[in-house]
Order: structure tokens, then C-alpha cells, then sequence
């Protein structure tokens, strides 16, 4: 009944805002998205790692001989796996300075950030990032930007295969995907996970709470941060809890 009555909601919300509102059309958006509401996690995750082979192939992806390459890899090979998730690692050739990860276990990280973070600050970010994908932040997110695509362009749960997705629809989610914004919750909790990391891999965690503060240095500059910030919760203060849990030892 309780799936029934969100159905009947989210019609309402697509089909009221005008009063020649086609029912039909706004019944079966209803109708997709209650199938994307269906779809298993394994499913999106599966969708998640097509769209991130549609991400690739428009990205200037750095290779595995070239200097990004290496030291990333050199920073990854032993974090290809956590908590069951497997997990792959990616640099993205451009100025901007940033770093991703979607429902698969796919993190990208930006030449622009690896160009300012040290190893231990870049290991920091990698965790946190972790954090997002083992957290279920990157699953949530893929769920609610699934559900989207579907209302518009009634892919539902019968069609719940990457094989099933365009080129162009998987850019779209991915674009969703990585445009959604986390909670400052999922975020500290994020950062929790990626301080949490770096004890337990023996790594300095002083770097998480310098990353942090370079990241806050950046505020009102180009290169992709204003988008960064503001879809971040102040690293200031994301430092001073770092720096707090760090000295605390919990």
C-alpha cells in the first residue's frame, strides 16, 4: 500500500502542475518510476559501472605510463578492494580540481588535485571518497537520478541493463550522478571514513586535515572549486573536526 500511495504521489507531483494535465502520460511516468524504484542494487550498480565506461571514453583519461598514472596506481594497488567492494582508480587529465566515485567503485581523481595534494593528503581524498561508495551515498544517489531518467524516458525495471541505456542516457546519469549533492552528514561521515582509512592503513593523518585546508585556500578561485565548495560543506570546518578526531585518537 505504502508503494501504491508513492506511486500515486510522484503522479500527482509530474501530471498537477497544469489543468490539461495528459493523464495517461503522467500515469505511466508513475508507473516508470515505481519500476526504477524496483530495481535491484546489483542492477544499478551494473548501470553505474556502463555509465562510467560512457564517462571514460568523453574524458581525457592520463595512461598508465604517464606520471599521473603511476603515482596513482602506486597510491591504489593495495586499495583495490574494501569490504567486498572492488574498486578501480582513474586520472582524469584537466586543471580542475576534483574527485568522484559512483555506485560501482569507480573513482576518478583530477590532475588539478593530484598537482596540489602529497601523497598522504591525495590518500585522504581517495578514502573519503571510498567512504561515499562503501557509505551507499554513490548508490543513493544513482537510485534517485535513475528514478529521474526514468519518469522522462520510461526506462523501467524491465529494461534495468546497461545494454538497455543509450550512450546519451547514460551521459545523462552520469552527469546526474556526479552533479547531486550529499548531505553535510554523508559528507562528515565521508571524511570520517576516509580519516578511519588512513589509521588503518598507517598513513600520516595530519594529511587529512591539511587537504582540507588547502582545499579551503581555494575558495573564490577558478579551476572548478566554486562547484567543489559549493556542493561541499566548508572545509574549514571540515578540517577542525579532522584535526579534533585526530588528536582525540577516535
Amino acid at each position: 500500500m505504502k508503494h501504491l500511495l508513492l506511486i500515486i504521489a510522484l503522479a500527482a507531483a509530474l501530471g498537477c502542475a497544469a489543468c490539461n494535465t495528459d493523464w495517461s502520460k503522467a500515469a505511466g511516468a508513475a508507473s516508470d518510476l515505481g519500476a526504477a524504484a524496483s530495481v535491484s542494487d546489483d542492477e544499478l550498480k551494473q548501470v553505474s559501472a556502463q555509465m562510467r565506461v560512457q564517462g571514460d571514453s568523453a574524458a581525457n583519461v592520463a595512461s598508465a605510463k604517464s606520471k599521473y598514472g603511476k603515482r596513482l596506481a602506486r597510491l591504489t594497488n593495495k586499495h583495490r578492494m574494501e569490504n567486498g567492494q572492488p574498486l578501480n582508480f582513474k586520472v582524469y587529465i584537466t586543471s580542475d580540481v576534483n574527485a568522484n566515485a559512483t555506485a560501482d567503485g569507480s573513482i576518478r581523481v583530477y590532475s588539478g588535485l593530484m598537482d596540489m595534494m602529497t601523497d598522504d593528503e591525495l590518500l585522504f581524498v581517495l578514502g573519503h571518497e571510498i567512504g561515499h561508495v562503501i557509505n551507499q551515498d554513490s548508490l543513493k544517489a544513482m537510485r534517485t537520478a535513475y528514478a529521474a531518467s526514468a519518469a522522462r524516458k520510461g526506462v523501467g525495471a524491465a529494461n534495468a541493463t546497461a545494454a538497455a541505456l543509450s550512450d546519451s542516457a547514460l551521459g545523462d546519469l552520469l552527469e546526474a550522478v556526479l552533479n547531486a549533492q550529499f548531505s553535510q552528514s554523508q559528507e562528515s561521515n565521508a571524511d570520517a571514513y576516509g580519516l578511519e582509512f588512513m589509521k588503518r592503513n598507517h598513513y600520516n593523518t595530519a594529511a587529512a586535515v591539511s587537504a582540507l585546508r588547502k582545499l579551503q585556500s581555494l575558495s573564490g578561485k577558478s579551476g572548478g572549486m566554486d562547484k567543489l565548495l559549493s556542493s561541499h560543506p566548508d572545509p574549514g570546518k571540515r578540517a577542525d573536526v579532522m584535526a579534533a578526531k585526530a588528536a582525540s585518537g577516535k
